[in-house]
């Protein structure tokens, strides 16, 4: 499941400089107001993911996309963040390995010991019979094997940064700093936007 957080702002407000002389002026200002309300969108929500999750700032990076207007229509201008519902590989979440205990009868070291993983911050969950490995390709992860054999294996994978925003809330949090963002921005720059016009 994926989420779009879009930035929210009054067209109402501008409906009198749709038509008018000021229209380039009001497009070059809602451009710039809707840039800058993407960044801290972005920012806000690698900070709150981050609150929830140990997962690396790359793989927030990768999941966050922005989405700014397409044409040129003032009506139908928007801006949104979207965060992916991809899974994340586990490898990306601090892990460290605990060693299995010898001497108990039927129980190996290795189907005691596993990876000790932190994928909620402040949580860390053992996963037995875990290991990481670099496969021929180049790609590392932490893999578990599917019975007693030694293959097959499979990839194990953790929470995605989108978990974090789906909590109550967060999402929410998300757009309102997008649209606090939006407006001030929007309010400094048209009036300078407004100037360079008349320069002209």
């Amino acid at each position: 499941m994926s989420v779009r957080v879009e930035v929210k702002w009054d067209k109402s407000q501008i409906a009198a400089l749709e038509t008018g002389p000021l229209k380039s002026a009001l497009k070059r200002a809602l451009r710039k107001a809707g840039a800058t309300a993407l960044r801290d969108m972005r920012s806000e929500a690698v900070k709150r993911i981050r609150a929830r999750k140990r997962i690396k700032p790359s793989y927030i990076r990768d999941a966050l996309t922005l989405a700014r207007p397409k044409g040129g229509d003032v009506a139908s201008m928007s801006w949104a963040l979207n965060v992916s519902g991809k899974p994340v590989p586990l490898i990306a979440y601090p892990h460290k390995v605990v060693r299995g205990r010898a001497g108990k009868r039927g129980m190996g070291p290795r189907s005691q010991g596993g990876l000790a993983v932190e994928v909620n911050v402040g949580k860390t969950t053992l996963i037995r019979g875990a290991f990481v490995a670099t496969m021929r390709s180049g790609h590392q992860g932490i893999f578990k094997r599917r019975g007693l054999k030694r293959l097959p294996i499979h990839d194990l994978l953790g929470s995605r940064p989108v978990d974090a925003l789906l909590h109550q809330g967060e999402a929410d949090g998300v757009a309102a700093r997008g649209g606090q963002s939006f407006a001030a921005t929007f309010e400094r720059v048209l009036p300078l936007e407004i100037g360079k016009g008349k320069q002209g």
